[in-house]
């Protein structure tokens, strides 16, 4: 798998970077990955960087695989960051797919930086563009 997961100890958050498309496979890898890294801490927080992510191409299976598995990650709070008006957008799409199956409830926005970011994660401030789905 291309993408890059790993937990960042120092700001208590695991990070994904998405790097070129997902697939159904590195979709499952990576759900797995996150979950063995979510193991024993106390908050699951993401920040996922999709500054290197090409368009995304979304089947009606993967949207459900989507909704699937996100549900079993069961996060607390996801921040997306590096995202394109074009990936902001299928971003959107994806996460509304999950809330309308009513598996993922989880609050998501988006940031510009990285420290926006994990201070938003962190509870530091409460402003920014929220997720509308």
């Amino acid at each position: 798998m291309k993408h890059e997961i790993w937990f960042d100890e120092d700001n208590e958050v695991l990070r994904f970077k998405l790097i070129g498309q997902w697939t159904v496979e590195n979709f499952k890898e990576a759900m797995t990955r996150i979950q063995e890294l979510f193991e024993g801490k106390e908050h699951r927080y993401l920040i996922g960087d999709v500054s290197q992510a090409s368009p995304q191409k979304y089947t009606k299976e993967f949207r459900q695989l989507v909704a699937e598995e996100g549900a079993n990650v069961q996060l607390d709070k996801a921040a997306i960051t590096g995202a394109s008006p074009v990936l902001r957008m299928m971003a959107k799409m994806l996460i509304a797919a999950g809330r309308v199956a009513r598996k993922i409830p989880m609050e998501t926005r988006f940031f510009k930086t990285d420290e926006e970011a994990v201070e938003w994660l962190k509870g530091k401030v409460t402003w920014n563009f929220r997720l509308h789905g």
